[in-house]
């Protein structure tokens, strides 16, 4: 009872200069703070609150404050740096949540292998995980017994990793206009996602009688996490999985410029690659790269 009223304490401090409206569109809970609906000049003072400011510095430790979905105004607003660096920051933190839950897994994964390779077996409920993992991960082998157990560790170790933040965050500021496209603002698609054959989803405005649609999001975690599932699994990528596999054995992170380079074909917009080269570097993109880490947020 008494860890219940100064949690209420804390919260209500907390947004005392935030509309009693905002304060009901917020949830705190395990030192994160979700902001399920909040305008541009709500997050901005939410960000002020936990000396959320600045994300170029390598190293950097940023609050977890995680925006269900783009402001409410975001439209609105005026398309400057200013509104593209509030982007970021918005981003930022999503991107690192879904990395430590790709972490945890990993680390898992590693535990396990660990044991097959002293005791040369795993229980029924952990051979069960590797299983739905290698299917997750779209890991395969014809192999059987110990190789083929081998085989799938060694796949789910270069594809259970990571994504470069500057990665995540540079194509979906490039894909949605920072924000501002129709399907970021309605469906939380950050990346283009389609669907086929499906009538679930968002129809494409230049072609509505089209077989695929846009795939719809419950909110912006949901569409980074599955991002980086594809990206982590779809056979088109492994070319990123290989040079960031490399760049862990040199215990440096990944280029994630050079990475998105190599991207140009998920999307038609014009003069992709000069998009991505002007983003990565007036934004200095590449420093969210170098081991960035959560902190709870105030």
């Amino acid at each position: 009872m008494k860890k219940l009223l100064l949690t209420a304490v804390f919260m209500v401090s907390m947004f005392s200069a935030v509309s009693a409206q905002a304060y009901l569109r917020m949830t705190k809970r395990d030192g994160a703070l979700t902001v399920h609906e909040a305008n541009t000049d709500e997050i901005v003072e939410i960000f002020a609150r936990n000396n959320y400011e600045d994300y170029t510095k390598e190293r950097g430790r940023y609050p977890r404050i995680y925006m269900d979905h783009m402001p409410t105004d975001w439209k609105d607003i005026q398309d400057n740096d200013a509104k593209h660096r509030i982007f970021i920051r918005i981003m930022l933190p999503l991107v690192l949540k879904i990395n430590e839950e790709i972490a945890q897994e990993r680390k898992v994964l590693e535990d396990l292998r660990t044991k097959f390779i002293k005791e040369k077996k795993l229980s029924m409920s952990e051979a069960s995980f590797l299983e739905q993992k290698a299917r997750e991960y779209d890991a395969f082998t014809n192999l059987k017994g110990d190789a083929r157990t081998l085989s799938l560790f060694r796949q789910l170790m270069i594809k259970v990793d990571a994504i470069p933040p500057s990665l995540l965050i540079a194509t979906a500021a490039i894909y949605t206009d920072w924000g501002t496209s129709r399907l970021a603002l309605t469906a939380n698609s950050l990346y283009l996602d389609e669907v086929w054959y499906d009538d679930r989803g968002v129809v494409p405005l230049d072609d509505p009688d089209a077989d695929y649609r846009y795939k719809a999001y419950e909110n912006l975690a949901d569409c980074i996490r599955a991002r980086a599932l594809l990206l982590n699994s779809h056979i088109n990528y492994e070319y990123l999985r290989e040079a960031r596999h490399i760049s862990r054995q040199m215990k440096r992170p990944p280029y994630g410029e050079q990475l998105a380079a190599k991207m140009l074909n998920d999307s038609n917009l014009q003069n992709v690659a000069g998009l991505i080269d002007y983003t990565f570097t007036f934004y200095k993109l590449n420093r969210t790269d170098f081991f960035p880490e959560l902190r709870d947020a105030k």
